[in-house]
């Protein structure tokens, strides 16, 4: 039998304590740049790498939003944020531009899509 995965917004700090706690077995949250939460406070890349820290410390997996549709002149600072996720341990990415889903299976083919 295939047991669900419970996953919860998190959408600031505040928030991924609360579903780590409240036993979520996953938790989504986005970057400053490149999320389309933008009424949400958001990681910036130190506050990721901690997030990332916490959630794992308490058996909880994170996948990072990168949900929005880019500009041409985004493409490259995406990729590069993309490899920054993939060496904090984020356990996957939640990508909605098909071009940057094609670079990441290129440029960081370790990080789940």
């Amino acid at each position: 039998m295939h047991i669900p995965e419970l996953l919860a917004p998190a959408g600031s700090f505040e928030a991924l304590r609360a579903a780590c706690w409240a036993g979520a077995d996953a938790v989504y949250l986005g970057g400053k740049n490149f999320s389309a939460r933008a009424s949400a406070a958001n990681f910036d890349n130190e506050q990721l790498a901690q997030a990332i820290l916490f959630a794992h410390r308490s058996n909880v997996k994170v996948y990072v939003t990168v949900n929005t549709l880019l500009k041409q002149s985004e493409v490259e600072a995406a990729v590069a944020f993309l490899c920054e996720l993939h060496n904090m341990g984020a356990d996957a990415v939640i990508i909605q531009d098909l071009g940057l889903l094609r670079l990441a299976a290129e440029h960081v083919p370790r990080l789940e899509r």
